[in-house]
């Protein structure tokens, strides 16, 4: 007899057959009233005897990746445990000693393990000026106190360091009412004199709203919405429901803005006055019984949120509307309701998704949708579809590679993980825009390749097209560029930061890669209208993350060919920002940004009157800075490492200097490429030493230099005080 040791890990479960079926070797087949004899046994008069067989017990296997899904699923395996119901539980013995090989790391795990370990900081001292110790990296550079004193003494004065300080100045005026400021605040009160709108105009802007807003947000029903505004019980809607009430002034607000009643500033325009009304509603919208109309109207709001006016409560509103959306169980199919109202249920949860994620990945959060418990159908909506291009799937499918993207590359955890990890799991995000980036019909996809000519790098290409147009999907396409160029210097910075020294190739690629993705964001802002209605992150935000790359590219290659390029793309969009300032009349004071230009213009045009001799002694005293400095990193990183096994080694392993730092810092580049702007490597088989842009990812700018602020959304530079939501006084 087996030992009870030898019978750990196995199982008994009976044989499908009985033995006289198998000794006969025919089917067995149970009758539906009998539960122990067969159809043989019962017509033979036989006993059924089913043996008892111990089979080893199968332990699910439990690696999975950080590349793969949400929190550390991938999508095989999903499917794999979807078709294994009949397995076994596993011994929880055998759980419990089996190694967990290949689970992903998570920062909180350490903690537990270590408790005197340190967390990750929330720096709240720290506005433009990023914090020394951020983890991640993002597609907006800002400047930390290190990287400041870099560029002024590479500058040789103190302009940049000024400048900063200003724009720092007006940050905290706007968002902390720090000093005098003539910007109304935000208040969640309902006016005492109420906008009224006549039937006429209430027509045109709920018909706007439908024609412009709607085919990119189709969270609603226009024939249910029409039939309660324009039916003879609207009177009633309003007084006895405040969801509607708020969904309704906030429709007519969105519509409004494109019938100029929108403003760049809160207070200002008829569309404001309508929103304020939705506002003065929020609390009885979240606080009673989630409904599908509270949840509606949140999303609105939320849209309304992204323009200028109200950006710093966007967050609030969705958040809200992304926890209601999972309490009415919206992620999940649902098994009430006609089909016409699930499809509509369906559709505003996905909405939330979408536009969740972007916010997540955008303000560096982690997502309150988890991808791994979603289980809503995607609806048809004819409304999305332009041609062959269907926007309301291309937008979920982004969504979700910027959901991955997050897990795998931008979270807390992920940065915890080795450098060759890192390789992967950008390759497999990279693999995955790709995919999504040629589901795109190619007439608007972007990246498109150009041919080089007139210096217009790759991916300005479908943007000529957008004049002929329809508005709302001459948007739509912007939105899509805008979106996937954000991503792609994400990824591109990010692969700078970690790529290893023998792969100084495809290090230059990804330089060449993040200037020519500032370059296309830079022509395409000429397709950005000028509006309140706009959405900051196309209108300011992303042209701002191109002006900051160009910037760096031009003061670290002052004689590179590509440098004069650079100076051009640097004047355009800056003065995007001063016609930005114009149109807001001086509420965005964007034109601070002009001064970016100056001074890169000022320093190449001082370098180029300096002796050829001096500029080679300047040279090599930066080398052996850089030289200095990377010893210095190298021996603090070891000394953390053997300190504690628990704190995260904050700036990645610092190499040997690559081959671009060997070269010339101010090179020539022969090669005359342009590069293209795709999140797939292009083939370089050769890169001279002299062929190389530098950038400013050497040792003495560690990867904390670049990150995005995980406490600081940079859209408040062009927000405005809201008063009951303000940060704590010490901030």
């Amino acid at each position: 007899m087996a030992s009870s040791g030898e019978d750990r890990g196995l199982e008994s479960k009976p044989c499908k057959s009985c033995d006289r079926c198998r000794s006969r070797k025919v089917r067995c087949i149970m009758t539906p009233g009998e539960a122990f004899r067969c159809i043989q046994c019962i017509k033979r008069n036989e006993t059924c005897h089913f043996t008892l067989n111990k089979r080893k017990l199968r332990v699910r296997s439990t690696t999975v990746s950080l590349t793969g899904g949400e929190n550390g699923f991938d999508d095989s395996s999903l499917a794999e445990r979807n078709t294994s119901h009949d397995d076994p539980l596993p011994d929880p013995v055998i759980e419990r000693t089996s190694p967990q090989v290949g689970l992903s790391p998570v920062f909180m795990d350490r903690m537990l393990e270590n408790h005197g370990s340190a967390g990750v900081l929330r720096d709240n001292s720290l506005l433009l000026r990023a914090p020394e110790h951020d983890v991640t990296t993002f597609s907006l550079a800002f400047f930390s106190e290190r990287r400041i004193r870099s560029l002024s003494h590479r500058l040789g004065n103190n302009r940049l360091s000024e400048l900063v300080e200003n724009i720092e100045s007006v940050i905290r005026t706007r968002l902390l009412a720090q000093g005098p400021s003539s910007i109304s605040p935000i208040t969640f009160r309902t006016p005492s004199d109420i906008e009224q709108v006549p039937l006429e105009k209430a027509k045109s802007y709920i018909d706007s709203y439908f024609q412009q807003l709607h085919p990119i947000y189709p969270f609603l029903d226009r024939v249910d919405f029409e039939a309660k505004v324009f039916g003879p019980d609207l009177a009633s809607l309003l007084t006895t429901c405040h969801a509607f009430t708020a969904l309704y002034y906030t429709v007519m607000a969105l519509g409004c803005q494109y019938h100029e009643g929108g403003a760049f500033d809160p207070g200002s325009g008829k569309a404001w006055k309508l929103f304020q009304v939705a506002l003065g509603l929020v609390s009885d919208i979240i606080a009673p019984k989630a409904t599908l109309t509270n949840l509606q109207a949140l999303v609105a709001m939320s849209i309304f949120a992204m323009s200028t006016c109200c950006i710093q409560i966007d967050e609030i509103l969705l958040t809200e509307a992304a926890r209601m959306a999972q309490l009415l169980g919206y992620h999940r199919a649902l098994g009430v309701g006609d089909s016409r109202h699930r499809a509509t249920c369906y559709r505003t949860f996905w909405v939330i998704y979408y536009m969740e994620k972007h916010m997540g990945f955008n303000f560096q959060k982690g997502s309150m949708i988890p991808d791994y418990d979603i289980g809503c159908p995607i609806p048809e909506v004819p409304e999305s579809v332009f041609g062959n291009c269907n926007w309301f799937l291309s937008a979920i499918g982004f969504s979700r590679v910027l959901s991955q993207a997050y897990t795998s590359l931008f979270s807390v955890s992920a940065s915890i993980q080795s450098t060759d990890a890192y390789h992967v799991a950008i390759e497999n995000i990279e693999s995955r825009l790709e995919r999504w980036r040629m589901s795109i019909p190619l007439r608007f996809r972007p990246g498109k390749p150009s041919d080089g000519k007139d210096g217009k790098p790759a991916g300005s290409g479908p943007l000529p097209v957008l004049t002929s147009l329809p508005h709302s999907f001459r948007t739509t396409v912007l939105r899509i560029n805008f979106n996937y160029y954000g991503l792609v210097i994400a990824l591109a910075r990010l692969k700078i930061h970690i790529c290893k020294q023998d792969q100084s190739s495809q290090q230059e690629e990804s330089k060449r890669l993040l200037m020519d993705t500032a370059r296309a964001i830079v022509e395409e802002s000429k397709n950005v209208e000028m509006a309140a209605h706009t959405p900051i992150y196309i209108l300011a935000v992303l042209p701002l993350a191109a002006l900051f790359i160009l910037f760096d590219f031009i003061v670290h290659n002052p004689t590179h060919p590509e440098t004069r390029n650079n100076l051009s793309l640097l004047d355009v969009v800056t003065g995007h920002f001063s016609l930005l300032d114009y149109k807001s009349g001086g509420f965005l004071p964007a034109s601070q940004l002009t001064e970016f230009a100056q001074i890169a213009r000022q320093y190449v045009k001082d370098f180029a009157s300096k002796p050829e001799q001096e500029q080679q002694q300047q040279q090599q005293q930066r080398q052996r800075q850089r030289q200095q400095q990377q010893q210095q990193q190298q021996q603090q990183q070891q000394q953390q490492q053997e300190q504690s096994l628990g704190v995260i080694d904050m700036a990645l392993p610092v190499s040997d200097q690559v081959r671009s730092e060997k070269a010339a810092e101010f090179n020539s580049d022969t090669s005359g490429a342009n590069g293209n702007i795709e999140a797939q490597h292009n083939v370089i088989e050769t890169w001279e030493p002299t062929d190389y842009l530098h950038y400013p990812m050497s040792p003495e700018l560690s990867m904390a230099d670049t990150s995005m602020m995980g406490s600081f959304n940079f859209q408040n530079l062009f927000g405005f005080v809201v008063p009951d939501l303000r940060h704590d006084d010490q901030f």
